[in-house]
């Protein structure tokens, strides 16, 4: 918990206001400063960035542990097998193998990991290192990306432990069934808002050909480059976006192929209405209060148009992810808000101020444990320990 407690230095300042007789501020005040120099020295050096995600990684798989017995069920060994028909053959018409509902049917235009899974020959096992490379990549960036938006080495830290602490964060390990591509999105989807404008637009573009949810996130870097004064960069979005439309159109008619909706709809949100809050914070967890106070800095000082834009953005995705059956699993595309939150926050206010709310953002995202939503259930993400007696005690148990 040393991590958790260096970076969130229980979110005061260094020095604490200590006006009230007692024993309590004083010794809340001393243990905030020691908390913030473990934090300084964390975060010092050249290569703090490389080494504050792998501790962080550490951490937080630490606190949510994939459970590798789920490779061994009958059940997720056959999506593997089903997912592998689309590798095999990136043409083929999942439509006309598989239910119309069914995931394995939804897969006729997401191509990017089984275009690369065909060409480097990548089975089971070889797409799910890459899954968690990607997830290593995306904290990186996360951590980067907050560096570059905020200038605060220590804010930075804070957003990236949180994100790494909610789903978002950890999809890449936890995705453990075969078809499921988030993590490669996702990462392309923070590579569109990292790299350079004319690859922004590739990123967008192969995120997109992962998974169609990556387009609605899209949305949310139009955004952020809008904020951030980029004009090539949303011009390489739109471009991505148009791109990806006109090269789907192509491919869905010359191979006759057709991605069915049943399954996705309003009549899936009324069924699983009771989820619904719980679903939305499952996306960002804490991490929402970052995307809140950027909401409140744009209405505050009158940037109607760019907080109407970034709430439609919002909305967009959000609104998406209510209408299918595995709400968090969609919710994860909305991890760009909070680098554009954090782009409206650096324009009015202090870096004091951003540092405390990204340790606030990391200490509930710490805190509260990980769950995961879908069909109407919450999954809880299991602490190391309890895998490792779930992974000693299955194969006599179960």
């Amino acid at each position: 918990m040393i991590v958790v407690g260096a970076m969130l230095q229980f979110t005061v300042t260094q020095k604490l206001p200590c006006t009230l007789e007692g024993e309590l501020c004083p010794a809340l005040a001393a243990l905030a400063a020691r908390l913030r120099r473990t934090a300084e020295r964390i975060v010092a050096g050249p290569r703090w960035k490389a080494k504050f995600v792998l501790l962080v990684l550490a951490f937080s798989l630490l606190r949510a542990f994939p459970n590798y017995n789920f490779l061994r069920e009958a059940g997720n060994q056959a999506t593997w097998r089903d997912a592998a028909i689309k590798v095999q053959d990136p043409t083929v018409d999942m439509g006309r193998r598989f239910p119309p509902a069914s995931h394995e049917a939804k897969l006729n235009c997401r191509l990017t990991v089984p275009v690369v899974a065909h060409t480097l020959h990548l089975g089971r096992d070889g797409m799910l290192a890459l899954f968690a490379l990607c997830g290593v990549v995306t904290l990186y960036l996360t951590l980067d990306l907050s560096f570059r938006i905020t200038q605060n080495r220590i804010a930075a830290a804070a957003v990236c432990l949180g994100v790494a602490c909610v789903w978002p964060g950890v999809l890449a390990f936890h995705q453990l069934l075969g078809g499921f591509y988030d993590a490669v999105g996702l990462c392309l989807v923070l590579s569109a808002m990292w790299a350079p404008a004319p690859l922004a637009a590739i990123g967008l573009l192969a995120a997109a050909w992962t998974d169609e949810r990556a387009l609605l996130a899209g949305l949310l870097v139009m955004v952020y480059a809008g904020l951030r004064r980029e004009p090539g960069r949303l011009i390489a979005i739109i471009a991505g976006g148009a791109a990806y439309g006109a090269t789907r159109f192509w491919f869905s008619n010359v191979y006759s192929l057709h991605t069915p909706m049943e399954g996705v709809g309003p009549a899936i949100f009324l069924k699983e209405f009771h989820m619904a809050p719980l679903g939305i914070w499952t996306g960002l967890g804490g991490c929402w209060l970052i995307v809140t106070g950027g909401l409140w800095v744009l209405v505050a000082r009158r940037r109607f148009a760019a907080g109407l834009a970034f709430g439609l953005a919002l909305c967009a995705v959000i609104g998406t992810a209510l209408m299918v059956e595995d709400v968090t699993r969609s919710m994860a595309y909305t991890l760009p808000a909070v680098f554009v939150a954090l782009t409206a926050l650096v324009e009015t206010e202090p870096p004091a101020v951003i540092e405390r709310l990204a340790a606030a953002s990391a200490l509930i995202c710490a805190l509260v444990p990980t769950y995961f939503t879908q069909s109407g259930n919450a999954t809880w993400l299991l602490p190391a320990v309890f895998q490792a007696i779930r992974l000693a005690l299955y194969p006599r148990l179960g």
